[in-house]
């Protein structure tokens, strides 16, 4: 009895003990955002380029082997300036199309702000003092304005940190190769750096996938929405190939938006055709199209991205949330990488059946 009890307390100890390391891990991640936030986006920088900067080193004589890397970053800098392109492009349309919208939006504003005091009322016993559909508007817009501002002043200073530390990244990856096999001796090496090769082939192919298939339905909503005459049909499209990028939830996001559109625009029987044809792009996107182009790829479970948003975005705020999806991809592709790790990886998976999970995710 007494070796029992003495059994149980030192399995609740660890148990407390992983528990309090699992608390100051998250403390410490928070704690130390503004160092690891640019350095992750660097290291994804880097690891989505890194073929590009190998192709362009493997063809040019070893003194410019500095061409690689300086390519690798154009190629980022050619998808930034692209990005951007169609952010202005978009930015032109939509401010185009607002003010036909103009007296709708203030309605429907009007409306938001006398159901939220309606809210407060019933349940707080507040009248809320009686909201200003157009001085709250314009308040709003105005606070809207500036925090955009602020933001995007914020989003390129970090960007050009980001850029510089995968540059650094790119530029020393040889050099760190080679001090990996002086330490760890030649086969030790070549084990890990087979493992490590595997880890970034498949961390690429999910960014690839995810890019097609955004591309293919942002496409398809645009054809879609223009049927029925929905405006900010490029917003839409745009904001559907963003979301690609977050599995599962972010369809839900990316055709929320325009049927809402579709509601205040031309009524509930035009909602419904939208929601019906968007449900069906989805559907065939992510049952169909999207499995094939994956092939041999862990696939997350819905609960693990919900739960990965919110803890990294509580972590490291907007920053976490955009680097929350492609973070706990690469960690389930690296715990199904090492064998000992690899029951872990089959819990962040959606699947339930574990045959399927190791002839889908077994490294070759």
């Amino acid at each position: 009895m007494e070796r029992g009890w003495s059994i149980d307390r030192i399995t609740l100890g660890l148990w407390l003990l992983g528990l309090l390391a699992a608390l100051a891990v998250l403390w410490g991640l928070g704690a130390a955002a503004p160092v690891l936030i640019p350095l992750a986006g660097a290291f994804f920088v880097a690891v989505a380029v890194a073929p590009v900067g190998r192709w362009v080193r493997d063809r040019v004589p070893p003194r410019l082997a500095l061409l690689g890397p300086l390519a690798a970053m154009l190629t980022v800098l050619l998808v930034l300036a692209i990005f951007a392109g169609g952010l202005w492009f978009i930015g032109q349309r939509v401010a185009g199309e607002v003010p036909r919208h103009a007296e709708e939006l203030q309605r429907l504003w009007g409306q938001a702000n006398g159901w939220i005091d309606g809210l407060r009322a019933q349940f707080l016993g507040d009248s809320g003092g009686g909201s200003d559909a157009g001085g709250g508007g314009a308040e709003a817009l105005s606070g809207l304005v500036a925090a955009v501002l602020t933001a995007a002043r914020e989003a390129v200073s970090t960007v050009v940190i980001v850029l510089f530390l995968a540059l650094l990244m790119l530029v020393e990856a040889p050099v760190w190769r080679e001090k990996i096999v002086k330490t760890l001796g030649p086969e030790r090496c070549a084990t890990t750096v087979t493992a490590v090769t595997a880890i970034a082939q498949q961390f690429r192919r999910f960014l690839m996938v995810s890019t097609t298939l955004g591309l293919i339905t942002g496409a398809l909503y645009i054809g879609w929405l223009s049927l029925f005459g929905i405006d900010f049909l490029f917003l839409w499209g745009f904001l559907a190939f963003l979301l690609n990028y977050i599995p599962v939830i972010g369809s839900v996001g990316a055709a929320a938006l325009p049927v809402l559109m579709a509601l205040a625009q031309s009524g509930s029987s035009t909602a419904l055709m939208v929601a019906g044809g968007l449900l069906v792009i989805e559907q065939v996107m992510g049952n169909f199209i999207g499995p094939r182009l994956e092939g041999k790829q862990l696939a997350i479970s819905p609960l693990v991205i919900v739960s990965s948003l919110l803890l990294w975005s509580w972590l490291w705020g907007a920053a976490g949330t955009v680097l929350a999806v492609p973070m706990t991809v690469l960690i389930a592709i690296t715990l199904s990488h090492i064998d000992a790790l690899r029951p872990f990886a089959f819990v962040l998976s959606d699947k339930s059946d574990r045959r399927r999970f190791e002839a889908r995710t077994r490294p070759e």
